[in-house]
């Protein structure tokens, strides 16, 4: 089976708004692969064009050099632009730039409309999103109603109607509270372990990331690395040169190992560290 998303040395460069006859290049001959069934979050400070690699994975933004592919089809096929979009699913970090609708079920169902989708159909796959989201009992309210967490789901609701292949996530939960992100991240994980959607999660929240199954870290426009969280957590300074964070747990097994302590570097979880420090009391 063919990568669901190809990205073959990729750059892209942004007009310099002081300087107009000159560009920005933020994305640096990039390569990556992405499978069906993966869970990868996608690491990096502000600035370093993790952001605008998300959008070239529908074709939102197109490569300045190189070629990406999703699902076989190249992203600048203008006359196939649709059919790459049904493929890959984006949300992005504010749920209201997404909600068109004044009622949950109708926004669910507007990309549907967009589709052609016949009525009938239509309602079988709004509803069956809704319960995937676990939104269906909200149905029926207003989007301004929710709570952020909650439009946020709702945003997720109306892309798996659609029934892409991959959902790409750019920071859903920048603006939510911890329960808000809480819910979200339940629905991530459950839309990739359920349904076996991909799901590409660009995000600033090291405990998120540290739930998927890849993470790939992107540093002024390259992939610095590539590996297991497990893998790429450990190199905790490393991480922090980046001017990135480490889950709390591996943070304080890191500090126990430098005052001698034998820790394992690639704990990651409260529990884990728990379970390691009272084996060595």
């Amino acid at each position: 089976m063919e990568p669901l998303i190809q990205i073959d040395n990729i750059r892209f460069s942004y007009p310099n708004e002081e300087e107009p006859e000159k560009t920005t290049e933020v994305l640096k001959g990039i390569s990556l692969t992405f499978e069906h069934g993966e869970l990868v979050a996608v690491l990096g400070h502000n600035g370093s064009g993790k952001s605008t690699l998300a959008k070239m994975m529908n074709g939102v933004l197109l490569p300045t050099q190189g070629r990406v592919t999703v699902a076989g089809i190249d992203t600048t096929d203008e006359a196939r632009l649709l059919e790459i979009r049904q493929h890959v699913g984006m949300v992005f970090q504010n749920p209201d730039n997404q909600i068109v609708a004044t009622i949950v079920e109708e926004d669910v169902a507007f990309g549907l409309e967009n589709l052609g989708v016949p009525p009938d159909e239509m309602r079988v796959r709004v509803d069956q999103a809704l319960h995937a989201v676990g939104m269906y009992e909200y149905r029926e309210h207003a989007p301004h109603q929710l709570s952020g967490g909650q439009k946020q789901r709702v945003a997720i609701a109306g892309i798996i109607a659609m029934r892409p292949d991959c959902i790409v996530l750019d920071e859903p939960t920048a603006m939510l509270d911890p329960q808000g992100r809480r819910e979200v991240m339940r629905t991530i994980k459950m839309l990739n372990r359920d349904y076996g959607i991909t799901v590409i999660l660009i995000t600033h929240e090291m405990d998120e990331a540290a739930q998927c199954d890849r993470v790939i870290v992107v540093d002024h426009g390259s992939v610095h690395m590539d590996a297991p969280p497990e893998k790429v957590f450990s190199h905790v300074q490393e991480m922090r040169a980046l001017g990135l964070d480490v889950p709390q747990a591996t943070e304080l097994c890191d500090l126990l190992r430098q005052a001698g302590y034998a820790l394992d570097p690639e704990i990651m979880t409260v529990e884990a560290c728990v379970e390691a420090i009272a084996s060595i009391l």
